[in-house]
């Protein structure tokens, strides 16, 4: 006996009311307009409701320091401006929240010696330097998060739509947020921006196009130049693919050959400084810090941070899942190209080797790499959540 037959017309009435509701075209509409949803309230959070931390005051002084003579100048215009912009919490978290914060307040040398950390970040800075002539510098940061989150909005709804995986933007909107999409959004630092160019890129690559892919790869890299660990992900995984293998090793040797120049011209004080300040204790003054390496305070950096990434902080354990995800959608015989397999292996291997040699729990530093390689499991998967007219007959 039939279900049909059991309960009369009111079956019949629901599953026709399902198979409008989980038709492909609502469903579509519907994971659109989250996602969509998703990314304005985003674009709505950077501009109006931004978050300063320390590091805006850095980029501030920066993109001002040619202009100005002495520490003081620098120091002055980048905290004024600043404190104009934030609330008095804010501003009150980046002078006084910390001893370090006092004394970065209260002695202009001392800040302005923290400056080669952040000046190799050139991309980013110049958008700050072009951009705050015209906004001010301080709103020119929150104008180009904002950008930056358009921009990676848009890319993902074109890729989604030109790859025919559209219905999985229900799941890709949640989970950009999990891995700190609207966060990185309304913070002052490059890490959005290095995404805008990221998702492009690995785009490009994904379609076995290393060369279309090299301006983008380029432009992540002046954002950060921490990107070079990208570029020889790269290589690696086109070596082990079999694919585009001298492309991709001239891709690397041209950052590998701007990695000093930026990093030198920046004054840049080393890896091993630069890991001592972020990851063992704050240095007030940075002038002429050169501990000697200590492999003791480098592994216990790296046990501390892997705490503090498992405790608060979601990219460890979305990566993960997203691994695991690409493992059962190969044990279903998904198939993969060779261009999605060196995409893959590249940012897992580009992450893993940012935490192992600058174990920063952030989710913003690992977001670049993070949201092209939720996309490209997204593309592999194709999910689809609606419900075709003759399978809602068939299960009657």
């Amino acid at each position: 006996m039939s279900l049909t037959n059991t309960f009369g017309d009111r079956l019949e009435t629901v599953l026709h009311a399902s198979q409008k509701l989980l038709s492909k075209e609502l469903v579509t509409a519907f994971s659109v307009s989250v996602f969509s949803l998703i990314v304005l309230g985003t674009l709505a959070l950077a501009y109006f409701n931004p978050i300063y931390n320390w590091d805006i005051l850095a980029y501030v002084g920066i993109a001002a320091e040619d202009q100005l003579e002495s520490a003081e100048e620098i120091h002055q215009l980048a905290y004024g401006e600043v404190q104009e912009a934030a609330s008095e919490l804010q501003f009150y978290k980046v002078t006084a929240s910390i001893p370090y914060r006092v004394n970065q307040y209260e002695q202009p040398e001392h800040f302005v010696s923290l400056f080669p950390m952040f000046r190799v970040k050139v991309g980013y800075i110049e958008a700050i330097k072009q951009l705050g002539s015209v906004t001010g510098l301080v709103h020119a940061t929150t104008i180009i998060s904002t950008v930056s989150a358009a921009l990676v909005g848009l890319f993902i709804l074109f890729w989604s739509a030109r790859q025919n995986f559209t219905q999985g933007l229900m799941i890709i909107g949640p989970a950009a947020i999990l891995i700190g999409f609207t966060f990185s959004a309304r913070e002052a630092t490059p890490d959005l921006m290095m995404a805008a160019f990221a998702l492009p890129a690995v785009y490009f690559i994904c379609r076995e196009r290393p060369l279309y892919a090299a301006p983008f790869l380029f432009m992540m890299f002046l954002v950060r130049p921490d990107g070079l660990l990208f570029f020889f992900a790269l290589l690696l995984a086109a070596l082990a693919i079999g694919r585009d293998r001298m492309i991709y090793l001239a891709l690397f040797a041209g950052a590998l050959l701007l990695y000093f120049p930026i990093t030198s011209s920046a004054d840049h004080p080393g890896w091993w400084p630069h890991f001592y300040f972020s990851n063992v204790e704050y240095q007030d003054d940075m002038r002429g810090f050169d501990p000697a390496f200590s492999a003791v305070l480098y592994v216990k950096a790296l046990v501390v941070n892997l705490a503090r990434t498992v405790q608060a902080f979601n990219w460890l354990m979305v990566l993960a899942i997203f691994l695991l995800g690409f493992g059962l959608l190969l044990r279903g015989g998904a198939s993969v190209s060779k261009g999605q397999w060196i995409a893959v292996i590249a940012i897992t291997l580009c992450i893993g080797g940012k935490f192992v040699t600058f174990p920063l729990p952030d989710d913003r530093i690992y977001l670049p790499y993070m949201l092209p390689l939720l996309v490209v499991l997204m593309e592999i998967w194709k999910p689809v959540f609606s419900l075709p007219a003759e399978n809602a007959r068939a299960r009657v």
